[in-house]
């Protein structure tokens, strides 16, 4: 990678993370990630974070969800799918069918031991989550979404996963705007 392209990378990074361990996972991703990945002299990190994570099962002990999983989320009515974006992004590009949307920065409160299950219920149309329910994250690209289901483990909920390609290649591969 070019130093001009690692300077890039290393500004976008410190933009984009979110906690200590995206901020690893990236800091991996540079790491093993050798070619340069410039589109228009930017860093396109997203790309490079779906190109490098999407071959893998999982990351940070967390599993990745892969879109015809979510394609056929309508069958499995007992999986949940997260959109952790913020509500102005829903109305500016969609949203994935079933998924419901609880923000990133609303996720440890919403999903927490204490929420009340009539008011949940009321809100989102689904009942809330027990901890063995299956949970798939999902935000823009995949970034947040890990950050959620982070947070989902460590409240407690086994059957966590991060769907990495998220709205961007749910959008692309339905020919929706990004």
């Amino acid at each position: 990678m070019s130093r001009r392209a690692l300077v890039l990378a290393r500004h976008h990074i410190k933009t984009l993370s979110f906690g200590g361990s995206i901020n690893n996972l990236t800091t991996k991703l540079l790491a093993t990630h050798t070619s340069s990945s410039l589109d228009n002299g930017k860093f396109n990190q997203q790309k490079v974070f779906l190109k490098h994570f999407c071959s893998q099962t999982s990351i940070n002990n967390i599993p990745i969800a892969k879109f015809e999983e979510i394609k056929q989320l309508k069958e499995y009515p007992n999986k949940m799918l997260i959109d952790v974006r913020e509500p102005q992004e829903l109305q500016e590009s969609g949203k994935i069918p079933t998924s419901i949307n609880i923000p990133l920065d609303q996720v440890i409160t919403v999903l927490s031991h204490d929420t009340d299950a009539s008011a949940f219920k009321t809100k989102y149309g689904r009942d809330l989550p027990e901890l063995k329910t299956e949970l798939i994250f999902h935000c823009r690209s995949g970034i947040r979404s890990q950050k959620a289901a982070e947070i989902a483990k460590q409240l407690g909920y086994v059957n966590v996963k991060n769907y990495v390609g998220s709205w961007l290649e749910w959008a692309e591969k339905n020919g929706l705007p990004k």
